[in-house]
């Protein structure tokens, strides 16, 4: 390989892991490898503690919810391919979980 080629080949790189780094930072809101790893152990974590408390109630493998689930599912796909953001935030509310998403056009920021 020359020196030319190299060059090219590592400047490609280098473009590379940045267009990476952008892409990160657009959908997760950080590049940072910290930040990311922390994101994920946050949602295991919140993961973990929906599937203790409610993983073994009555009523969520009824026929009925799985209908819903996955029309749920095809309506959120279709969404997708029409909206260029989605946030989706999961808390507890009066002792019960909530899933929300929002599709958006522009990048929400944390606050709104």
């Amino acid at each position: 390989m020359s020196d030319q080629q190299m060059i090219e080949s590592m400047e490609q790189q280098l473009r590379s892991l940045y267009e990476e780094r952008d892409q990160l930072e657009q959908r997760f809101g950080s590049s940072s490898p910290d930040d990311i790893a922390a994101m994920v152990e946050s949602l295991e974590a919140q993961l973990r503690d929906f599937y203790e408390r409610f993983g073994a109630s009555p009523g969520f493998d009824t026929p009925e919810i799985s209908q819903m689930l996955a029309k749920l599912k095809d309506l959120s796909g279709t969404l997708d391919g029409m909206y260029s953001c989605k946030k989706v935030s999961f808390y507890i509310e009066n002792e019960q979980p909530v899933l929300r998403a929002e599709w958006s056009e522009v990048a929400q920021t944390e606050g709104e």
